[in-house]
């Protein structure tokens, strides 16, 4: 059986299901899928929160997908994916994010890229050079000149 793309039973991988509330620390190898509640710190490869799920409490992942509810601080070093159905409250840092129309976000989401380009600042107050006149048309000595004899 497969939920949310992860093989049930797979060595590795942790799913809590609709109904179920665990309480503490979840430290999973590889993936954890919450369709129930988590109240406490999750730690894994990936995590993804069905439209049932929630998570409260510190999250650190590479790999997190909200449908349901995540909420407090999250530690997210590559991909957040917000679905339209997905709730963030609090404190996230993540690398890339992506948030679907109708999601909810309530609170801080920070992204930062590892190769992020150089930051300058908006106004550096700095006042530039006049830009140079420049000729609408050409002279009349450069024009070519057109014979209608010819």
């Amino acid at each position: 059986m497969t939920i949310n793309g992860f093989r049930l039973g797979a060595p590795d991988i942790a799913y809590i299901g609709a109904g179920v509330t665990v309480k503490g620390a979840i430290v999973v190898p590889d993936a954890i899928v919450v369709d129930g509640v988590v109240e406490g710190d999750v730690t894994a490869q990936s995590i993804r929160i069905g439209p049932s799920g929630a998570i409260k409490g510190n999250v650190i992942s590479p790999d997190v997908d909200v449908s349901g509810t995540l909420a407090e601080k999250a530690d997210i070093k590559e991909f957040l994916l917000v679905r339209a159905s997905g709730r963030v409250e609090g404190h996230v840092n993540c690398g890339d994010v992506q948030v679907e129309r109708g999601a909810v976000l309530a609170g801080g989401i920070f992204s930062v890229y590892s190769a992020a380009a150089e930051v300058r600042p908006v106004n550096d107050n700095v006042p530039t050079a006049a830009p140079a006149e420049t000729e609408l048309a050409p002279s009349s000595e450069n024009r070519p000149k057109i014979d209608a004899a010819e």
